[in-house]
């Protein structure tokens, strides 16, 4: 039984409000050692336990991961290294399974990004950088002035990086696409090969030293699919069925997104290579697809594996180019796939390419759960056993049935399944009804993420083999020995651990069924009997007064048996109400409207889970106290922590796209905004900024940020169609940006003035009319925006006969926005126009106006008037031209 306790603790709470939208850097220059980094690990029992985060695939810490780069293997490790914003992000590891993060091998320099490619162990030194000895040496396409192939080599296995100082090794040869460079020892012709990606083919060169590369022929061209760009290739023998003296070669491809296909997919090719071209032993219509899921991309295999390993080993990045960096995980984005054996076997259909989970993944299993032999019609839960990481294998036998499968991280709402429809003739795998349905893909649309994907499967058959490997945000199948895979993410909530089997319309035979816990390859495991961390169905929840949502709360590891309840803590009982369910489930009911928080704790250690609890007017409102998407735009992204109607917090989200919210009202005419702002910290990736943003109906925005680095205000303007740019200036030494500073913008006109701690910044021009709305912005970093407010909203004062516009030329005179001498200039001009108004000579009045106008001209320019009374004056002034003419 759990037990509910309600403890009385002043808090201060944050919601989180989530859209679901150089050179070499050297070892020593990074700032965690290996053994803080093992120390890390060791003390922290919250490390790598994120929602939606893989437990045993691997993921960077934080940040951005895409394509696999440079998979080698070299005296005793294997080395990932993997996109990070156009940088080669590093890991390594011993086994394949547990992997070490080390600092970033390549990052930007003067030919600008460092984008994906290869590596290779130069064993005989044919470059000449090793001294006669062994080194690694990587090949990546650098994109200044086009793409192009540059190199890099490493002297002391991996940890630091030189460029190459005649790159790039290959130029652009005047195409957009040309990029990737996959690069291996060919032994019958003695020479190193590169292919290369270009457009919708892919390029083979060739070389004696790694350096001086040679054109040999192009693949591609009506061969295969041609919806997207080709990325990302790979080639490599393979024997087939086992036979070293019949090998084939296996050309691989990524294909980027496209609506053919609803996102991006890969193919690959079986034929031979003589070292300088390939031929394709398919018909050039035939198209053979690697995975059957939607996020398996960038496939690359490991060089150098080792003669008396013999194995062909690769792995992907698990993602798709439709929604790269939308899913809804933070603070990483992307995983890998698990690794894989590569095979080549003879089929009804022809040679395919098989592909079966590397053999080193058994050393993580945990436990082992066997089902003798049965059949099944109708549905069978799988009671004692259950889990959310965790590996399956089953053989099922039929004669007669319509359709049967696993039903995978069940719970009573949704479920992710594998199964084979006899009637369709399919295998398939289906996260429909797995959790997330839809997200905004990378062009702002709405994607249907939650589908079936699925694959012919011959009902006569009547036996298949599913082994498959669950983890918190994805699921992999290999049917028949990896005959045909399924790579998927699904987003599913934490808690659903459920197995059921399945059939409809029949009976099968389950000949064979074992699961096995898997152990976290980021954490050690606990001890026997000791809980590892908490998860629970939900970690913000929004509800209105009276209204109730179940919460679930499961003890980790999966295989754990609990022999004292969780423990239920609310910090203000006064505003929700809790009661017990069963063992797993309490309700909780919205009592007063109000933010707290629970907590689920083991009562044995300080291992817990919280979970923010917001009691709202209106829950379905786009606005939480006031704060939400742009009234004239609806523009709204990231993740915000809300306190008050007047306070914020941004949080470091790993990207280089801004992320704003703003509040509910619209302003128009002139109007001050304002805020208090401390910086706290911030990420790597863009350039992290963060402050103040104004935006109109047309979409003509004004920001001003904040900058750490370079210890400025920025400011940056643009148009709907056009950019204005960025300009900043220096602030005062005496601003520590880790204490809050004030911003402040002021709009008087078309003239906005930037101010810090009441001190003019800067002052810059645009055209901004109409509705607007303001608010926060950041880019990459965490911030603490308090006292948010906004002044004024009146319109800007216009006069419409000369005595007004006088009266505003002595207002703006005493205000020191115009000086003494010009004011009586303008006043001089402003009573000959006052004399004709009450002639009604028209004609007189817009000559003299006219002369008014370029007097203020000539004041402008010698700096006699501000910008603000400038811009006043001449709007009042055309307002009266247009009533006389």
């Amino acid at each position: 039984m759990y037990v509910i306790k309600k403890t009385f603790v002043p808090i201060f709470v944050i919601v989180m409000v989530i859209l679901l939208r150089n050179d070499c850097v050297n070892a020593k220059d990074t700032d965690r050692t290996k053994e803080e980094e093992k120390l890390k690990r060791m003390d922290t029992n919250d490390y790598y336990t994120e929602k939606y985060r893989p437990q045993y695939h691997f993921s960077t810490e934080t940040g951005r991961l895409a394509d696999p780069n440079g998979l080698v293997y070299f005296e005793g490790e294997y080395h990932l290294f993997h996109q990070k914003m156009g940088t080669w992000a590093h890991a390594v590891s011993k086994d394949l399974v547990h992997w070490e993060h080390l600092p970033v091998a390549l990052g930007h320099d003067e030919l600008g990004q460092a984008l994906s490619g290869s590596a290779v162990v130069d064993w005989h030194d044919t470059t000449g950088f090793f001294n006669g000895k062994a080194g690694l040496v990587a090949f990546y396409t650098n994109t200044e002035g086009g793409e192009a192939q540059s190199i890099a080599y490493s002297k002391d296995n991996g940890r630091t990086w030189e460029r190459y100082k005649g790159n790039p090794v290959i130029e652009n040869p005047g195409i957009k696409d040309f990029r990737d460079p996959k690069v291996f020892w060919h032994e019958e012709s003695k020479k190193w090969v590169m292919v290369v990606s270009t457009n919708q083919s892919v390029t083979f060169y060739n070389s004696d030293n790694l350096i001086d590369w040679e054109y040999q022929s192009r693949f591609g061209d009506e061969e295969g699919s041609h919806v997207a760009v080709w990325e990302c290739p790979d080639l490599f023998p393979l024997p087939v069925d086992g036979n070293k003296d019949k090998q084939k070669w296996v050309l691989h491809v990524s294909v980027g997104d496209n609506h053919i296909t609803d996102g991006s997919t890969a193919q690959y090719f079986i034929g031979e290579f003589d070292g300088k071209k390939f031929v394709n032993d398919n018909p050039a219509e035939s198209i053979l697809i690697t995975d059957f899921g939607q996020d398996y991309y960038a496939a690359q295999s490991f060089a150098n594996i080792p003669e008396e390993d013999g194995r062909r080993l690769w792995l992907g990045w698990m993602a798709n180019w439709r929604y790269p960096y939308q899913s809804p995980t933070e603070p990483w984005m992307g995983s890998m796939s698990i690794p894989r054996e590569l095979s080549l076997k003879s089929t009804k259909d022809g040679i395919r390419l098989f592909q079966e989970p590397i053999r080193e993944l058994k050393s993580i299993r945990a436990t082992e759960h066997s089902v003798d032999a049965f059949t099944l019609e109708g549905e069978r839960e799988i009671s004692d056993f259950a889990g959310t990481t965790y590996e399956f294998e089953a053989i099922v036998e039929w004669e007669q049935v319509d359709e049967f499968g696993i039903r995978l991280r069940q719970s009573d709402t949704e479920e992710t399944v594998v199964g084979v429809n006899t009637n369709t003739e399919t295998v398939f795998l289906d996260r429909t009804n797995a959790g997330l349905e839809t997200l905004i893909d990378r062009d702002g649309q709405l994607f249907n993420f939650g589908k079936r994907f699925k694959t012919k499967f011959s009902k006569d058959r009547k036996q298949v083999k599913i082994h498959g490997f669950v983890d918190e945000s994805s699921v992999e199948l290999f049917i028949n020995d990896g005959e045909y895979v399924f790579t998927n993410l699904i987003y599913t909530k934490p808690t659903n651990k459920g197995i059921e089997l399945y059939t409809k319309g029949g009976r099968v035979n389950f000949t064979s069924l074992n699961f096995y816990h898997l152990h976290s390859i980021w954490r050690e495991a606990p001890n026997e009997g000791k809980i590892d961390r908490v998860a629970v169905s939900e970690e913000n929840v929004g509800l209105e007064v009276g209204e109730s949502i179940e919460l679930t709360a499961h003890a980790k590891p999966d295989w754990l048996s609990i022999t004292e309840p969780l423990v239920w803590e609310v910090d203000n009982p006064d505003l929700i109400q809790i009661d017990e369910l069963d063992e797993t489930k309490v309700k909780i009911t919205g009592v007063k409207l109000g933010v707290t928080t629970v907590t689920v704790r083991d009562p044995n250690s300080q291992t817990s889970k919280k979970i923010k609890v917001r009691v709202l007017e209106d829950k379905e409102s786009d606005y939480i106290d006031g704060w939400g998407p742009s009234p004239t735009t609806r523009a709204f992204s990231g993740k915000w922590g809300i306190q008050d109607g007047s306070s914020v917090t941004s949080y470091v989200e790993h990207n280089p796209d801004w992320k704003e919210i703003y509040k509910d009202e619209v302003v128009t005419g002139d109007f001050n905004v304002s805020a208090d702002i401390q910086w706290v910290e911030q990420g790597n990736e863009g350039f992290p900024k963060y402050g103040i943003m104004i935006v109109d109906e047309k979409g003509t925005n004004v920001s001003a940020f904040f900058n750490k680095d370079i210890h400025q205000l920025e400011t940056f303007m643009k148009y709907s169609d056009r950019e204005l740019g960025w300009e900043g200036a220096d602030l005062p030494n005496s601003v520590k940006l880790q204490e809050p500073q004030a911003l402040k913008v002021e709009k008087i006109g078309d003239v906005f003035r930037f101010y810090c701690n009441g001190k003019k910044i800067l002052e810059r021009t645009i055209e901004m009319k109409g509705n607007m709305s303001v608010g926060v912005v950041n880019e990459n970093t965490k911030a603490h925006f308090t006292n948010f407010t906004i002044d004024g909203g009146e319109d800007a004062p216009t006069a419409t006969n000369a005595a007004e516009l006088k009266e505003l030329v002595e207002r703006f005179e005493e205000e020191g926005e115009v000086r003494n001498n010009s004011a009586h200039a303008l006043k001089i001009h402003l009573t000959a126009v006052g004399h004709y108004e009450e002639k009604q000579i028209a004609k007189k009045v817009v000559k003299h106006m006219e002369s008014f106008k370029l007097l203020l001209d000539h004041q402008k320019e010698n700096a006699l008037i501000s910008d603000k009374a400038y811009h006043v004056l001449i709007e009042s002034a055309d307002l009266i031209i247009a009533k006389w003419e």
